[in-house]
């Protein structure tokens, strides 16, 4: 069984991009500043339960490419994700000690167009490097303690290692995005891969996204041609993901 938890704190820069993407209580504009990496903001994201699909993730691993969330447009209108918050909780029993979430917030306008992907990463934006990330979360992203405690519920099987770096991705987590209050997409998984993305291939849906069967490992090399100035396996942030073997 895993703990869920209710809580939000906080990303610099955003830019439009048109390319071809588990229960916490948000906080709003009422979240205090202790223990933040910066002020809070205002929630003015006007999103509903569905409209944002999580579709990839990249993991902690070697390389300069580095950590990233990729969610996909599943409306028929251009979204502004500005006030956007998301949240990773480590699931009952990893190796992250104490109980602690990742979280981040949307400061800026970030728009992003039907049918369209997004890509929020944690380093700095470099188009040279990281042409894939849109908007970089790297001045907020970081362990938060949580603020209040709901009910368990579902039942993950935990690998046997798991990355615990404060900066990084939790190894295995419930990744749950917000607006203002309300819930805006989740997914439980159990492992990230240590080389390439954890890719979603299924219907651009966010209840058909929860069937992990429908996640697998892209670990395919960069395509001839592209920006070779960053290590590592690229996965296809932005873009379309390709189908699961």
């Amino acid at each position: 069984m895993f703990e869920l938890v209710r809580e939000l704190h906080p990303v610099r820069r955003a830019r439009p991009w048109l390319r071809t993407v588990a229960a916490i209580a948000l906080l709003g504009s009422a979240m205090t500043a202790s223990g933040c990496a910066r002020e809070p903001a205002e929630c003015l994201a006007d999103l509903q339960e569905g409209d944002l699909v999580l579709t990839e993730i990249r993991g902690p691993q070697d390389g300069s490419r580095g950590e990233w969330f990729e969610l996909y447009n599943a409306t028929d209108r251009t979204l502004d994700l500005y006030g956007l918050r998301g949240t990773m909780r480590p699931l009952k029993g990893s190796e992250v000690d104490g109980d602690v979430a990742l979280t981040f917030l949307v400061r800026d306008s970030l728009e992003v167009e039907a049918g369209a992907y997004v890509v929020l990463g944690t380093l700095p934006l470099d188009e040279s490097r990281r042409p894939e990330l849109d908007y970089s979360i790297n001045d907020d992203f970081r362990r938060e303690p949580p603020v209040i405690e709901t009910v368990t519920s579902g039942v993950v099987e935990l690998p046997p290692d798991e990355n615990a770096d404060p900066r990084s991705l939790f190894g295995n987590a419930i990744l749950q995005f917000h607006a203002c209050d309300r819930l805006v997409d989740e997914l439980v998984y159990s492992e990230l891969p240590e080389e390439g993305t954890l890719s979603y291939d299924g219907p651009l849906d966010a209840e058909d996204n929860d069937d992990l069967q429908r996640w697998c490992t892209d670990a395919a090399e960069a395509p001839a041609g592209g920006p070779q100035t960053a290590t590592g396996l690229p996965g296809t942030g932005g873009e379309a993901n390709r189908p699961c073997a």
